[in-house]
């Protein structure tokens, strides 16, 4: 059997491991336009921070792959699948045959229709080299200007603060994290990013990026003030890479549609990661993405694996800030919560229920109780008569 995986991130990866494990008599191909092997995009912002060399962000060297004999094709783009089985794969460097298929294409950085948004001196954070080249931009500037207020941005933000720079971020809403934090943690976050130097203008809409002679010298907003940068950094969320989905005719609504099997609209070719929807789902998170490729890779070869969902839960990785959110946040009050909330301490603590049951959860500056709080949550736990009492006495849910 020929197996071809395209994208060697978290997804592609995990699925070519339980690909191996299943078959190991196959011929594996993996493919990625990146001159890197699997990594993290998690620790980007610490190769920003200029903390850490690209070495160390790699997860699985080339050898890894080379004693599972697993084909690892770097900088070799996919660009054409002619549909099968079998299917045949043309790349910029030549074309291959495969029996069945696995697109793990991930995501890319969205930039906004803003003017000027195309200047030099303007990044996204998604890749290995976005980070150098937005590192190396940073040895020569003194202010940093983030458009989007969400997690990767702030922890970019926090890599070049860590430069030295004065770092400042505009969101259109009107709060920090809003997929996150609710409006009382968000602004308990907020002074402690303060605190540390970040400044903030929320509930604002970028206008215009302008410069000099094509470079970016800041932003103009829509309510007048005009924002002064040497380096501007968008983070306005991810979209899935579709071209090679859409080249195959498959189904398609937010990402890639695929059942629990992991497998597309197409007989033999299966979907993971970043690129796919689920039920309804686009997750774009790293967990939903390995366990998706695991998945992927056992059916593949064969299996009967199923994905059964991954719970939506992020952990804020800015240096001096423990953060964790999980769940349904439930920022209109619409659930019975209990909360916790101690503004000149930093800290914010909140559980919401759905009758007996965790539904969602904000841990900032104590996380205590979390691995207790994220098992409830994910495995529908009546927590009964402690309804309301978790937050002091997290324990007791390991007694249950």
């Amino acid at each position: 059997m020929r197996y071809i995986v395209i994208g060697a991130g978290v997804a592609g990866s995990s699925a070519c491991e339980a690909l191996r494990e299943m078959d190991p008599e196959g011929e594996v191909r993996l493919f990625t336009d990146e001159p890197y092997p699997f990594y993290t995009k998690i620790r980007l912002p610490e190769l920003v921070a200029g903390k850490v060399s690209p070495e160390r962000l790699i997860l699985k060297d080339e050898s890894w792959f080379r004693q599972r004999r697993i084909r690892l094709h770097l900088e070799e783009k996919v660009t054409c699948i002619v549909p099968g089985p079998p299917f045949s794969i043309e790349t910029t460097r030549g074309s291959y045959d495969a029996d069945r298929l696995l697109l793990a294409t991930g995501g890319f950085s969205f930039v906004p229709p803003i003017p000027g948004a195309d200047m030099s001196g303007v990044f996204t954070l998604r890749t290995m080299q976005d980070a150098l080249a937005l590192g190396q931009e940073a040895e020569r500037a003194k202010r940093a200007l983030l458009i989007g207020g969400g997690l990767l941005g702030l922890e970019a933000g926090n890599g070049l603060r860590l430069r030295g720079l004065d770092v400042e971020v505009v969101e259109i809403f009107d709060r920090l994290l809003p997929r996150q934090m609710d409006p009382a943690g968000a602004e308990i976050l907020q002074r402690i990013m303060e605190r540390m130097g970040f400044s903030f203008y929320l509930g604002v809409r970028p206008k215009e990026i302008q410069g000099s002679r094509g470079k970016a010298q800041g932003l103009l907003l829509e309510d007048g003030r005009f924002l002064e940068a040497d380096l501007i950094l968008i983070s306005a969320g991810v979209r899935p890479h579709l071209e090679l989905a859409e080249g195959l005719g498959l189904k398609i609504q937010r990402g890639i549609v695929v059942n629990d099997e992991m497998e597309t609209s197409s007989p033999g070719v299966y979907a993971a990661g970043d690129a796919v929807e689920h039920r309804g789902v686009y997750y774009g998170i790293w967990n939903a993405a390995e366990e998706q490729g695991r998945v992927a890779g056992v059916n593949l070869a064969g299996g009967g694996a199923r994905y059964q969902g991954t719970l939506m839960s992020n952990r804020l990785k800015v240096v001096g800030i423990d953060l964790v959110s999980a769940g349904e946040i439930d920022t209109e009050g619409v659930h019975f919560s209990e909360v916790k909330s101690d503004p000149d301490k930093g800290i914010y603590r909140k559980l919401v229920y759905k009758e007996d049951r965790i539904i969602g959860c904000i841990l900032l500056g104590d996380v205590r109780g979390q691995r207790q709080f994220l098992q409830a949550l994910t495995h529908g736990t009546d927590v009964g008569e402690l309804k309301g009492k978790l937050l002091s006495q997290p324990e007791k849910l390991g007694q249950k």
